[in-house]
This record gives structure tokens, sequence and C-alpha cells, in this order.
């Protein structure tokens, strides 16, 4: 019928080669999955003895992604479900940071995902939670106490 299209076998040759390049090179990306639960110290402590942790691994479609973290508690519901993974990328907080973004922020008090804002002080950044609730109301972290900031580049969430 009108749907055929003739190939010749040169151009379905380069079809499928394109298709099993896209499929070789998201299989090549693999982070690990930093079971920060599971974790006393901080996430860098964690990122730099990595290759030490018995680490679950996942593919990621994202190349620029360094590990992938597990969502905890509903503060950023509904983008973000507990129990969704993260894919996340180690930033220079000290360059400069992206306001508005969702970032994994690692603080001497533990592992927050936030969307960051400036804060009305300079030595602070403040962070914003998606959830309304007023238990998730808005905190500012002072920049001391950031051990690092990891932006978020994707979501995987289980369906």
């Amino acid at each position: 019928s009108d749907m055929l299209v003739d190939l010749s076998p040169s151009e379905v040759n380069k079809i499928s080669s394109d298709v099993e390049k896209t499929t070789s090179e998201e299989k090549l990306k693999q982070i690990p999955i930093l079971p920060i639960a599971a974790q006393g110290g901080s996430l860098n402590d964690f990122t730099r003895s990595v290759k030490e942790y018995d680490c679950e691994w996942m593919s990621s479609p994202i190349s620029d992604a360094d590990f992938a973290i597990e969502v905890a508690g509903d503060s950023m519901a509904p983008e973000y479900p507990a129990g969704a993974r993260v894919l996340i990328k180690r930033i220079n907080e000290s360059a400069f940071i992206e306001w508005g973004k969702v970032f994994v922020i690692d603080t001497e008090n533990g592992v927050v995902l936030k969307k960051v804002v400036p804060a009305d002080d300079d030595n602070c950044i403040r962070c914003v939670s998606i959830n309304p609730h007023p238990n998730y109301a808005p905190f500012n972290i002072p920049k001391t106490s950031i051990y690092g900031m990891y932006v978020v580049l994707g979501m995987y969430a289980k369906k």
C-alpha cells in the first residue's frame, strides 16, 4: 500500500546501525546509585570512595550524569516522588549556582534535594520545596555548611 517505502540495502543498513549505536551508547554510561540512607558520612566522602562500596548501578541515558540518588520523602512531590531516582552531576558551587534549578545538596546535616534560590544573606543559599505543605517551608543553608552541590539533570521513576 501507500505506507511501504522502498529502501535500498545500504539505507536499511545505515538505519539499523544508527539504532545499534544509540543502544550501545546508552549501555556505555553506567552510573552508581548512591545508597545515601545506608551511609553515615557525607556524599563527598562517599563519591570519592564509591568504588569501594557495593553500589547498585544503572544505565543513564544522560551522558553527563555522575551519579543517581534515590528521592526520600515527599517534600519535592509531585515532580520528584519518593523512590524515584534523580540523575545528578557535581558542580563547582563556588563558581556560580544556577538559581531556580533543583540540586542535591550535601551538607554537614545530611543530603537534601531542593530547588535553590538566592537567600537574603549572601553567605547562604535558600532551599525551596515543591510540595506546598507547611512542613516543607523554605530554609537557608550557610555556604560554609555545604560539602558539595549536584545539579539534577533528569529523573527516572518506576511506574
